[in-house]
């Protein structure tokens, strides 16, 4: 029975992305992870799955850690001897692929989510897309989650455009239906129990609370329709890793709407099927996952037109997509929405449909399989 490395910095990432991989994949192959356990919690059914190796991945650049990684992960790959080593996250998939080529590891595969560098200037750009350079070099396969993500790292000279492709239809995971779904009973439950009356419009941001994923054009966007509309409000839910909160809070402190904070939860999906419409202005994402979970909810999303988020939502059908870095713009789509109820109703039914016909975790993870297939048989 071959044997499949995979490696990612965080759990956080594997929970995400490879747990229904892995899962299927340990049926036909034996199945390693290597992540650092002290910085998320993993999901204990992977521990049914594969053999977890506690490596301390520091995602900032640290020679002295990073060097002894690297040598935990050659130390690994000389004990379970694997066919296959494959990465995803930026810091893993450089250690990965170097360890992968020292120890002569047949097959080295990345997986690229989404550029750190993509709205960077100057030398930390230059260094950063050097280090994803340097990754594609010594992988010898290299894939992204979306079609448009391979144009960019293409078009950066990254790698070249036909030595990267996307497996099934993008995404890394795809969605899982079964948890992600319509549900007019929770719906109606959150929304008692928040408070939230069954004709107010409600605007959804799931994720972390960074610049990147354009928080403040989201206060923005939602302070100036606010000003004009009533009957709306705004939930935000995700974790706050750049310690935003405050400011953001006293940025919101006026706005005569209701915006309600809920942090991290582990269940997004309650909210999901909740709302009305989901937000993104995120000025970078590998492919936008949250789209489609939203999307499996039945709900539509406006979002900055963006790599990755174009592959996620077809504009006018599922969605509407607004210029980068244009917040007033933004609540103008928003505003549209919440006047055309019966537009945003068939956007929703819209993006269900190409959700469960493209994106469900079942075909993407259908798709993995039959690569891993067709690359190490059965």
């Amino acid at each position: 029975m071959p044997t499949v490395i995979f490696v990612a910095t965080t759990p956080f990432a594997v929970n995400a992305f490879l747990a229904n991989h892995i899962a299927a994949l340990s049926g036909q192959y034996r199945v390693v992870l290597c992540t650092n356990l002290d910085l998320y919690e993993l999901s204990p059914a992977l521990f049914r799955h594969a053999d977890i190796y506690n490596i301390p991945f520091a995602r900032k650049i640290s020679v002295g850690i990073d060097l002894k990684t690297l040598f935990q992960l050659v130390t690994v790959i000389r004990k379970v001897d694997p066919a296959v080593i494959h990465s995803i996250t930026p810091k893993a998939g450089l250690l990965a692929m170097l360890a992968g080529v020292f120890m002569g590891v047949p097959n080295r595969w990345h997986t690229f989510t989404g550029q750190l560098w993509a709205n960077r200037k100057g030398v930390a750009r230059r260094l950063l897309r050097t280090l994803d350079r340097l990754i594609a070099l010594l992988a010898s396969r290299v894939f992204a989650d979306s079609t448009s993500q391979c144009r960019f790292l293409s078009g950066e000279g990254v790698v070249l455009a036909d030595e990267i492709c996307v497996l099934g239809s993008g995404s890394i995971a795809g969605v899982d239906l079964k948890r992600f779904h319509p549900d007019l009973a929770c719906r109606k439950q959150l929304r008692l129990q928040i408070g939230t009356n069954a004709d107010v419009c409600v605007f959804l941001f799931v994720g972390r609370l960074t610049k990147d994923k354009g928080v403040f054009d989201l206060i923005k966007a939602f302070r100036g329709l606010a000003s004009k509309v009533r009957f709306i409000e705004l939930w935000v839910v995700g974790p706050d890793e750049d310690a935003l909160l405050k400011v953001l809070k006293e940025a919101s402190a006026e706005c005569p709407a209701p915006i309600r904070w809920f942090g991290a939860t582990p269940t997004p999906e309650k909210f999901m099927v909740a709302a009305d419409v989901l937000l993104l202005p995120s000025y970078r994402e590998g492919f936008g996952s949250v789209i489609i979970e939203g999307a499996a909810c039945g709900i539509p999303t406006i979002a900055y037109r963006i790599d990755g988020v174009i592959d996620a939502v077809v504009e006018g059908e599922g969605g509407l997509l607004v210029e980068v870095g244009q917040p007033l713009v933004f609540a103008s789509a928003m505003q549209r929405l919440v006047f055309n109820k019966a537009r945003r109703l068939r956007l929703g039914r819209q993006a269900l449909e190409r959700v469960v016909r493209d994106f469900s975790s079942e075909k993407i993870t259908k798709a993995w399989l039959e690569f891993y297939r067709s690359q190490l048989g059965r």
